[in-house]
């Protein structure tokens, strides 16, 4: 299958796409946005994602990663001639040959299943060395003293696959696969979105990475704030690490580094190379997605304030009446099935995602939070003091 390229914008400016992701809504608004059709696949089919696209399809979830038989199934009832291409977020990060699968049916807009191998395996870090990028250290034995370490599965997202390591017992017990550990560093969570070309990459923003922990959980990815201000080195550090991997790796399109900042100094921790969260926060990136995936320099979109998004989750089974009227500023909306009065969530399940905008960083942080918490005792999930 051809890459994408310029004359694919040119000849077409509105495109029809595929878009897949574990939720494709925010990729799905911003396509459509920018005048262009949208199909999606996802495993929630939210409310305004149905709203949103031209048609939207289900695939399943098992041990919280895609079905790979179901996902086939589903995407094979397309009729992919009717497609310009394909986009996707974070569904393929530990399955690179579902992702092969695919680009050998369509044509894939973004880096391709070489590139996801390279990023989520281990021996990425071994780049990180070659290159000079700080990370912490890793290994793949039990540290000796493993409350300094975390447990990580490659290809995890979202958080559900960092662990904490107190002995061999506990992390047994606690039936968390682990493919290799990593030196925990005290710090903030933080992460860079950046657009690049296959040889330039140009920063859209760094922003505050937010946890939603759990008991079962702890560094679950919970939210994230843009416009976070950092100290210039870590600025740097984070520039110069984008450059050299867009270098190396040839990445395309919007991508993002997880890293932690202690103190003043930078630790990378992986690299998305894909439509990542913290996308939604920043206006009009699905364009510069689509031309940098065709190898163009863009202007990159002007950014004014800060945003913030929070997920909700049911830290207990909660039951929402169809007819709830949800506040402006909700999406990602759980809708009843055919018939139903009440939608159903499970227990550490994702309710919806909350938003809000603010003229900094701290703003909006403290903003969306008060947001989420209003929701919460709207939906009897806190109780009013």
């Amino acid at each position: 299958m051809p890459k994408f390229s310029a004359e694919h914008l040119r000849g077409s400016p509105s495109l029809t796409l595929i878009v897949a992701s574990f939720s494709a809504r925010a990729y799905a608004h911003a396509l459509v946005e920018a005048g262009h059709q949208v199909v999606t696949l996802d495993a929630f089919a939210d409310a305004d994602t149905v709203r949103i696209a031209k048609h939207t399809y289900q695939f399943r979830l098992h041990n919280f990663q895609v079905d790979v038989a179901d996902f086939k199934r589903v995407f094979l009832t397309l009729e992919l001639s009717q497609f310009d291409g394909f986009l996707y977020g974070s569904c393929f990060d530990a399955l690179p040959e579902l992702l092969d699968w695919v680009a050998s049916k369509i044509r894939v807009i973004g880096n391709d299943a070489a590139v996801m191998r390279i990023a989520k395996g281990f021996d990425f870090f071994k780049r990180l060395d070659a290159l000079n990028i700080c990370h912490p250290s890793v290994q793949k034995t039990m540290p000796v003293n493993a409350t300094q370490w975390l447990g990580k599965r490659l290809g995890g997202t979202g958080g559900l696959h960092v662990s904490e390591v107190i002995n061999q017992a506990q992390l047994l017990s606690s039936m968390q696969q682990v493919d290799y550990y990593q030196e925990k560093i005290n710090g903030i969570p933080i992460s860079m979105l950046f657009i690049a070309n296959g040889e330039i990459a140009q920063g859209l923003g760094f922003n505050r990475q937010l946890l939603a922990p759990s008991d079962r959980w702890p560094y679950r990815y919970g939210g994230a704030v843009s416009a976070y201000d950092l100290p210039h080195a870590a600025k740097l550090s984070f520039e110069v690490a984008a450059q050299e991997l867009t270098q190396q790796l040839g990445l395309r399109g919007v991508n993002s580094l997880d890293a932690i900042l202690s103190i003043d100094k930078l630790w990378i921790l992986e690299l998305n190379p894909r439509l990542s969260a913290t996308f939604s926060l920043y206006p009009n990136a699905i364009t510069a997605h689509l031309k940098s995936c065709a190898g163009e320099l863009v202007d990159l979109p002007k950014v004014q304030g800060a945003k913030a998004h929070y997920i909700l989750y049911a830290d207990q089974p909660v039951e929402i009446a169809a007819d709830f009227k949800w506040p402006d500023g909700v999406f990602d909306l759980p809708q009843p099935l055919l018939g139903e009065n009440t939608v159903q969530i499970a227990e550490d399940s994702p309710i919806c995602t909350v938003e809000a905008r603010a003229g900094n960083a701290e703003l909006a942080h403290a903003a969306v939070l008060k947001k989420a918490q209003q929701l919460q005792l709207q939906l009897g999930m806190l109780k009013s003091t």
